[in-house]
């Protein structure tokens, strides 16, 4: 997992952070809203929260849609969450917990002590915990499929300081794959 300079994690290559640094470009025109929850005694409120998914072609365009399915494209999809605060604090303690069905081939960063992910020692989840500041209210993150994930149901929650925000759940799937039941 590398860390882009906007605060984004992915799994793979560095051309994925280019690319979806791209794709949150777009965003706005997809923005769906999520509900106006408030955290209890945070002063903010969470106007938008979509979960993304992202898939590059040959030449190296992107398109990025709102939905809960994650093709199984290695090196080419990624997925990711955006969530818009009203009131939005400068800086805000953020907490990701990324849950796979089964352990990943790898996690990057796993042996580095300097990672900012912590994984369970089943090797199922990575918590990320970051203070970042909001731009114009938005936070986002982002992963990407490498070769040797596993597919099925995951989830991610997001937590702002301790407040749970938002919860996504969502599949990875081979193209031409059942869904999961």
């Amino acid at each position: 997992m590398a860390i882009s300079s906007t605060g984004a994690r992915q799994r793979g290559s560095a051309r994925g952070v280019v690319r979806l640094a791209a794709a949150f470009g777009l965003y706005a025109a997809l923005a769906m809203a999520g509900g106006g929850a408030a955290a209890a005694g945070s002063g903010y409120t969470v106007e938008v929260a979509e979960f993304v998914v992202s898939v590059g072609d040959a030449e190296g365009n992107d398109r990025t849609i709102v939905s809960d399915l994650v093709p199984y494209l290695p090196n080419r999809a990624c997925f990711g969450w955006r969530i818009r605060l009203a009131g939005a604090p400068p800086l805000v303690r953020l907490r990701e917990v990324l849950t796979l069905p089964h352990a990943p081939a790898f996690w990057s960063g796993e042996d580095d002590e300097y990672s900012p992910h912590v994984f369970s020692a089943d090797r199922t989840k990575a918590t990320t915990e970051t203070f970042e500041a909001p731009k114009d209210g938005w936070l986002e993150s982002n992963w990407c499929i490498v070769q040797g994930d596993p597919t099925g149901p995951h989830s991610i929650e997001v937590f702002i300081e301790d407040d749970l925000v938002r919860h996504f759940d969502f599949e990875v799937r081979k193209p031409g794959e059942a869904q999961n039941n």
